[in-house]
């Protein structure tokens, strides 16, 4: 009984002095600490095509850059081993042309835009094995514009019509909290999942549509301007890899 004991001891306190160390077999700390830099960025893309690629499906289509309603990437600065200041970023852009062909027309539609958000923001840090949790909030900024262009012409290239329409630009303000968490797989390396829930504050400026028809002279109609408060982006939730340097 007395070696069962001292053997269950034996192997708790090497359990306890490994979650300690934190360090590789080369010697690698495995967590942040004060004074390192973090890059941090959305990989739901990345997962959801790795999954995919074991559906049996010849279709699945790789990772591209779209709108996003989730900031994608996060720099952080590690003022203590528990806490970080952080800045966010993300650049949404797409642009696209169809052309569908009917009988004796052709019509061709036109689209692009942008979406950034940039903000600034606090996290701490609690844990003392390589499962951390994390929380914190950000102040952000965000910038859109959007612009759609629709044209007909005959089948030998004549213009009949075309409709042009220009959002205004819109301004938004909003403060975002976040929860989440991540396991340091490797030294300095972590993979890990956010719950972010936000509350935002929009304008959106005057849009305007052209129109044209033959070679009259074009049309443009003003449209109206836009506000709205309320609780944008609520629970979005997001895979995150993250590299301290």
């Amino acid at each position: 009984m007395k070696k069962v004991l001292l053997t269950a001891a034996a192997v708790l306190s090497l359990t306890f002095v490994n979650a300690q160390d934190l360090k590789s077999k080369k010697g690698e700390a495995y967590l942040p600490v004060s004074g390192d830099w973090a890059i941090s960025f959305n990989a739901d893309g990345i997962f959801r095509y790795a999954g995919n690629a074991f559906n049996g499906s010849t279709t699945n289509a790789a990772p591209s850059v779209t709108y996003v309603t989730n900031n994608a990437f996060v720099g952080k600065k590690f003022i203590s081993d528990k806490m970080a200041y952080r800045v966010v970023a993300n650049l949404g852009f797409g642009a696209s042309n169809d052309k569908i062909p009917t009988t004796g027309i052709m019509t061709e539609n036109k689209s692009s835009g942008f979406d950034l958000t940039a903000g600034l923001g606090k996290e701490w840090r609690k844990g003392s094995t390589r499962l951390q949790g994390f929380y914190g909030a950000d102040a952000l900024i965000n910038v859109s514009s959007r612009s759609s262009e629709s044209t007909i012409t005959t089948s030998t290239g004549t213009f009949v019509s075309s409709t042009e329409n220009k959002s205004g630009l819109g301004l938004g303000l909003g403060v975002q909290g976040f929860l989440g968490a991540e396991y340091f797989i490797f030294p300095k390396f972590a993979i890990g999942a956010q719950y972010t829930y936000r509350v935002g504050f929009e304008v959106q400026g005057k849009s305007e549509t052209t129109t044209k028809t033959g070679t009259a002279a074009p049309q443009t109609v003003d449209g109206g301007t836009s506000s709205d408060f309320g609780f944008g982006n609520v629970g979005i939730t997001s895979i995150n890899l993250t590299l301290h340097f």
